[in-house]
């Protein structure tokens, strides 16, 4: 285990060595403290979960890796397993390993760390501004205005109004969600705030063929592995439509995947997560 490890365990073990800005917004929750090069401390707001909210350490993990990045490259896909549960009352370190810098791509990998170990995978590509034809074959459904959703309350730092949840003949539901702060035009921070919100729905439509559906007593539910990939510029700070498939649930599995609309229609944005769903409770 190397020194910067070392140092971020101590961290969270005594929580006096580094003094973490608090958490009071989105923009401070990605604004992560730096501790050497190619490393990152995040801290989390105190929500009286317990544990940190997924969409969470994907965003700082994305925010990390695109701190060594060259500003013409942005993100355009990632991938991301979560390893373990997080602990809210404990800051999060985030080392970067620099894969590869290419002229068109560059490669970063971020593991996230507490004091058990890993709690996040991330591995993310970026891309430089290319030219080239812009066709898009998806449609956004015909859908009411954000205002009319029914608006979902949360401790996280979005607006979430819901327009419908289905069960059958397939999965699916349809919601609006934005930041509720302005995030002003760098694209590298919607990006960021984007995979903040991408973590709300996705769990609930993957589990919702599941018996236990919704019945959090008695149902274990996690997410297991999340990927983003960003088709155009967007503005998480303005209403985007979440469009949500799920396709069932075998061996305790089920997968959601999502298609992202900006009010105009334009498809911004693809998601895709595997969730664990089974009974809390052995027989």
């Amino acid at each position: 285990m190397g020194l910067v490890r070392y140092f971020a365990l101590e961290v969270c073990i005594l929580g006096t060595m580094v003094s973490l800005h608090p958490v009071t917004d989105l923009l401070s929750l990605l604004d992560l403290e730096v501790v050497k090069p190619d490393a990152f401390l995040g801290a989390s707001p105190r929500l009286g979960w317990g544990r940190i909210y997924g969409g969470q350490v994907v965003a700082q993990a994305l925010m990390a890796a695109s701190r060594t990045v060259d500003s013409g490259h942005l993100p355009h896909s990632l991938h991301a397993y979560f390893v373990r549960a997080g602990d809210e009352r404990a800051p999060v370190l985030y080392e970067v390993d620099r894969v590869r810098d290419g002229k068109s791509f560059t490669t970063r990998q971020v593991v996230a760390y507490q004091e058990g170990g890993a709690i996040l995978n991330l591995i993310a590509s970026f891309h430089g501004s290319e030219d080239g034809p812009d066709v898009q074959s998806v449609l956004m459904p015909d859908v009411p205005d954000p205002e009319t959703g029914e608006l979902w309350g949360s401790d996280l730092f979005f607006e979430h109004r819901v327009l419908r949840r289905w069960a059958e003949p397939q999965a699916g539901a349809q919601s609006w969600l934005r930041a509720i702060q302005t995030l002003g035009d760098d694209p590298v921070l919607n990006a960021c705030a984007f995979a903040y919100l991408s973590d709300e729905d996705a769990l609930g439509t993957a589990l919702t063929p599941h018996p236990l559906s919704f019945n959090w007593e008695q149902m274990m539910a996690a997410s297991l592995d999340h990927a983003i990939w960003f088709h155009r510029r967007l503005r998480a700070d303005d209403w985007l439509l979440f469009d949500l498939t799920g396709y069932g649930v075998s061996n305790a599995r089920g997968l959601a995947t999502v298609q992202v609309y900006n009010r105009d229609g334009a498809h911004v944005a693809s998601i895709a997560q595997e969730a664990l769903g089974r009974e809390s409770v052995a027989r």
